[in-house]
């Protein structure tokens, strides 16, 4: 139990030390060595851990949406409709990428090492599951797969595109554009979706966030922040 725990810890340390210097210096100038060393490990017990930088990576995005859609779920006062805490989480999550520097140089350049997609289909993929259960979608699991494809893909491709200066759209557009191609992918109808989108708007205004490291983030829910 005692080494199990110890494991446990180790592993937490490096998550932390990981996404420090990802946040700070960037993903690409990181290396497996750099973490290594920070964490005051050798490269071979952090390899026991996790297999390549790109797996430390990965785990970290995976950590930073989990605790994102948790805080989302306690400060929202939203709690019977999936879809719009959805749409919210989805909103929000976007403007990060799009608004928080470090942020958006760290996963735009896990786009560019297509280390990116997969993480996100896997994730969107289950999120697509759960929203056909609540409308009672009658849809198959290759359906649901393909369209987290779609989402996916084209989220990636706006946040190449922002950082690479190929669109200049507001940020705002941006948001709307990314929650209308879900909810469409959904099957609602237009006047469903401008419903849900103008809440989710009012709702991600109410939000504020703080972020130091690229693993976890502070929010803070305020109807007064606007």
């Amino acid at each position: 139990m005692a080494s199990y725990k110890k494991s446990i810890e180790t592993k937490e340390k490096i998550i932390q030390t990981a996404s420090t210097l990802f946040f700070i210096q960037g993903y690409n100038a990181t290396t497996i060595r750099d973490i290594a060393n920070q964490s005051e490990l050798s490269l071979s017990r952090l390899n026991y851990h996790f297999i390549s930088k790109a797996d430390v990576a990965g785990v970290i995005c995976k950590k930073f949406l989990s605790d994102l859609n948790t805080k989302l779920w306690d400060i929202i006062p939203i709690k019977e409709n999936k879809i719009l805490r959805d749409t919210i989480h989805i909103r929000y999550w976007v403007k990060i990428f799009l608004s928080q520097s470090q942020a958006m140089n760290f996963y735009y350049e896990l786009a560019c090492e297509n280390i990116l997609g997969d993480m996100l289909i896997e994730s969107d993929y289950q999120h697509f599951i759960e929203q056909a259960e609540f409308l009672n979608l009658n849809l198959d699991e290759k359906t649901l797969c393909m369209y987290a494809h779609i989402f996916v893909v084209s989220l990636i491709q706006l946040i190449r595109a922002k950082k690479e200066g190929a669109i200049s759209s507001e940020i705002e557009n941006i948001l709307d554009m990314c929650n209308t191609l879900h909810l469409k992918l959904l099957g609602l109808d237009q006047r469903e979706q401008e419903k849900i989108i103008s809440k989710a708007r009012i709702y991600t205004n109410y939000i504020q966030y703080e972020m130091t490291d690229l693993s976890s983030i502070q929010l803070k829910y305020s109807e007064q922040l606007v």
